[in-house]
């Protein structure tokens, strides 16, 4: 019989300050780590990239406080950024040579799934990235 982990979960609220998208990517990558996911370099390095983008959007365009959750499934790792900004987000199709907005762009391209929705105190932007499968155990032979 196989053992199924539930899920792993952690909040925090990121202050809307200057250093704040740091520190936040920073617990982001903490709290991965802690799970002993065994994650590769490359994956971390997108998480940090991703997470930095999504978080940046919830301190920039919002004036009340912001949260981040992440949560590991077992075969993703979902980062979910709250904020009260009411507007949800779409990717700019002329952000590619502007100045900003290029953001979602980067988490469209390189999450398993992205996307938003609406809450009662305004909007949480979600992505999602595939955990690498560990290698099982073999069965022991019956008997």
């Amino acid at each position: 019989m196989r053992h199924v982990r539930p899920p792993l979960s952690r909040s925090f609220p990121v202050a809307a300050e200057e250093g704040a998208v740091p520190k936040a990517r920073r617990l982001v990558l903490s709290v991965v780590r802690a799970w002993d996911l065994r994650l590769p370099d490359e994956t971390l390095e997108e998480l940090a990239l991703l997470s930095s983008e999504v978080i940046a959007n919830a301190v920039r365009h919002t004036t009340g406080p912001c949260a981040v959750t992440v949560v590991s499934t077992g075969s993703r790792l979902r980062i979910e950024v709250t904020d009260t900004a009411p507007a949800l987000p779409a990717p700019r199709g002329e952000a590619l040579y502007a100045e900003s907005g290029r953001g979602l762009m980067l988490v469209a391209s390189l999450a398993a799934d992205w996307g938003s929705t609406a809450t009662a105190t305004g909007k949480a932007v979600w992505f999602e990235i595939a955990l690498p499968r560990l290698p099982q155990a073999p069965a022991r032979p019956a008997g």
